[in-house]
């Protein structure tokens, strides 16, 4: 159980629900999609007080990746996905808080690496072979981006 208190601040319910919007509005560009989709699922969500709460928003953002790629199968792989990294990543906040920016890019590279074979692992578990696309590469690719802009809006908890 984590050591955290349930309430979650508004400033992280906006940040998550405007990521949540730029996903959808995105969806034209699944390169771009791909890059606020790791920014949510593992960037954002774990920082909520409430594992269940982030694991939430993670599926959210997971079912609407899903519902805007029309060639992605809308079977219920990249939510499940998005949920399990999340939990994982909350679990190593609360276990191993980061104490360094770089350190914190790094273990969220690696938790992109695993979120990417995870959710198409799922998906092709749901639906059979599809199409991977460069979305993978681009979210890679600027992890220290996204993780310097996760670590600023979320200082760790030890930090607090």
């Amino acid at each position: 159980m984590s050591g955290r208190s349930g309430s979650s601040s508004l400033r992280q319910i906006i940040a998550a629900g405007l990521t949540l919007g730029a996903i959808h509005q995105t969806a034209p560009w699944p390169a771009v999609q791909a890059v606020f989709h790791a920014l949510l699922v593992i960037g954002l969500a774990p920082e909520f007080r409430s594992p269940l709460m982030g694991a939430l928003w993670a599926a959210a953002g997971g079912w609407v990746v899903e519902g805007t790629l029309r060639m992605y199968p809308h079977m219920g792989g990249t939510p499940f996905a998005d949920m399990v990294v999340c939990l994982l990543v909350s679990w190593t906040l609360v276990q191993w808080p980061p104490r360094a920016p770089k350190a914190y890019w790094g273990r969220l590279g690696a938790f992109a690496v695993l979120h990417i074979l995870l959710a198409h692992g799922m998906v092709l578990i749901a639906a059979g072979s599809h199409y991977w696309g460069y979305g993978s590469l681009w979210t890679l690719l600027t992890v220290p981006l996204w993780a310097a802009l996760s670590y600023k809006l979320y200082l760790p908890h030890y930090r607090e």
